[in-house]
């Protein structure tokens, strides 16, 4: 399958100290550290898929840290869809999310023989104390697909209005986490525009922990949680 690089600079909360500089991060940062995301519909938990991670090296060069993580994708019968893989760093001590990582394997599955070009904009996240109510800057992400027959395909997603809802602790089958919530809009042009919004829990050390996804009028659509963690 091919393999697609996302640059993840995930920019959170857990105290880790590399050469001389303190990070705070989102992501696992010990090597062969595996997690699983699982998908699901509506309100019915309908299982659709999921996601498994790893840890798959970690080099240090002075103050900066990267961690190569590699990603599998799966369909709701568990046959493999997509491999890819990513990077997180720590640069000087400051960690930065790029919204690339929001392109999961179950989207590119369609074009994984085919020229695939991503342009993403940088995605804040906050500090775990942040107050209620703190803005946070937009995100954007394009996909461009060069398709058979010269036909090109672009998909593009803007998330605006982000906002942190609170602080929570959220239990799910992987353990407890002590998560900030963040509140979203969410619009995205393939051929037609849609707009919806979504809720999604953060954690130190580990990322994204579940997610929400909305229609326009709040209505839940698919959700997705951590279900399993060995450090």
């Amino acid at each position: 399958m091919k393999i697609i690089k996302f640059l993840l600079m995930l920019g959170l909360a857990t105290n880790f100290t590399f050469a001389q500089v303190d990070c705070r991060t989102f992501v696992p940062t010990e090597k062969g550290t595996k997690w699983v995301y699982s998908n699901y519909k509506g309100k019915n938990d309908k299982f659709e898929g999921k996601i498994e991670y790893e840890v798959l090296d970690k080099v240090v060069d002075g103050n900066d840290v990267t961690f190569k993580i590699g990603t599998t994708t799966f369909d709701k019968k568990n046959k493999e869809l997509f491999n890819s893989s990513y990077e997180a760093k720590c640069v000087d001590g400051i960690f930065e999310l790029d919204m690339a990582f929001k392109m999961d394997g179950g989207q590119l599955a369609a074009y994984k023989d085919m020229n695939v070009d991503i342009d993403a904009s940088d995605f804040e996240l906050p500090d775990l104390d942040a107050t209620p109510g703190t803005t946070l800057e937009d995100g954007s992400l394009t996909v461009r697909v060069a398709a058979a027959g010269g036909l090109n395909i672009n998909m593009t997603v803007n998330i605006t209005e982000r906002k942190v809802e609170g602080r929570e602790q959220l239990t799910t089958p992987a353990g407890t986490f002590d998560c900030i919530v963040i509140l979203q809009k969410v619009s995205t042009k393939m051929l037609l525009k849609t707009v919806g919004y979504s809720k999604e829990w953060y954690a130190e050390g580990i990322g994204l922990v579940k997610s929400e996804s909305f229609n326009k009028n709040m209505k839940l659509l698919v959700w997705g949680q951590i279900t399993s963690l060995s450090l």
